[in-house]
């Protein structure tokens, strides 16, 4: 999985034909089984499968607060509490069912936003929100593997830097490339977020990782915290490099974690 982190990339233009009905049912069981995980603070979180009844339109559609994608044949979304916990776990969730598609080959890009949708409205139960869609298919281009390298390294370059993210014990202590979760947190680094705006900071204090939000001014204003959902997907990549150490974490609220000022204080993992 930490492969398909370091390459997956956003996919907006697709090929030009529906999802056959073997597919359908690989990314249905994709949801089902990711349903069936606890996410760290147990909310309950659906997961959704859609059809696009447009997806042939020639037009390129804005979906969401961001995000033009053409020929979308699919996509899956899912609804959760609108609360700090509901989407810390959906972010947690759905990223996993994410990167679970991108392995077997779909082509996805996370579209946050107010979904002006029926459908994805009757989806939610009362008091939950849709906080994010993701269209699914069959990416609409191959890329030679020199494009694909000229790709990955131009997305590289337009991501903040390692030491303007992390610290070990305060933010004026950079995460060295020898510290044994410099690749652990590597893996946040690359993660996706609302308008790629990387708000995760976190500090790192022997096995203890306390994660904090920089909030974006002027974010535009949501039914759902997007920027709690990038937070949620930090924890996933978290959990996965923790994993590849043979290593799992326990999410905790952690009242002796410290408060740097300007940040907002989330959770802490601790390493087991």
């Amino acid at each position: 999985m930490i492969q398909v982190i370091k390459e997956r990339h956003s996919v907006r233009t697709f090929e030009n034909k529906t999802i056959s009905l073997d597919d359908e049912k690989i990314i249905q069981k994709v949801l089902d089984d990711t349903m069936q995980e606890t996410p760290p603070f147990q909310t309950p979180v659906k997961l959704y499968f859609l059809r696009n009844k447009d997806a042939h339109s020639p037009e390129s559609k804005k979906v969401g607060m961001y995000g033009y994608v053409k020929h979308v044949p699919a996509y899956i979304t899912g609804s959760t509490q609108n609360t700090k916990e509901g989407l810390l776990d959906f972010g947690y969730l759905f990223e996993k069912a994410v990167l679970e598609l991108v392995k077997r080959g779909f082509g996805t890009v996370w579209l946050s936003g107010d979904f002006d949708n029926q459908d994805l409205e009757n989806f939610a139960r009362a008091g939950d929100v849709v906080p994010v869609m993701a269209p699914v298919g069959y990416p609409g281009y191959k890329q030679s593997l020199k494009e694909r390298f000229l790709r990955m390294k131009q997305e590289a370059s337009d991501r903040k830097k390692h030491e303007d993210l992390f610290g070990v014990k305060d933010f004026n202590s950079p995460v060295e490339k020898n510290h044994p979760y410099y690749e652990v947190l590597e893996l946040v680094r690359l993660a996706p977020s609302a308008l790629n705006k990387q708000p995760w900071r976190i500090l790192v204090d022997e096995d203890v990782f306390h994660l904090y939000l920089q909030r974006t001014e002027k974010f535009p204003a949501q039914a759902a915290d997007s920027e709690m959902i990038n937070m949620g997907i930090a924890i996933r990549h978290i959990m996965i490099g923790l994993e590849s150490l043979k290593h799992s974490g326990t999410v905790a609220i952690a009242d002796s974690a410290p408060r740097p000022e300007g940040l907002e204080y989330v959770v802490s993992i601790h390493v087991n």
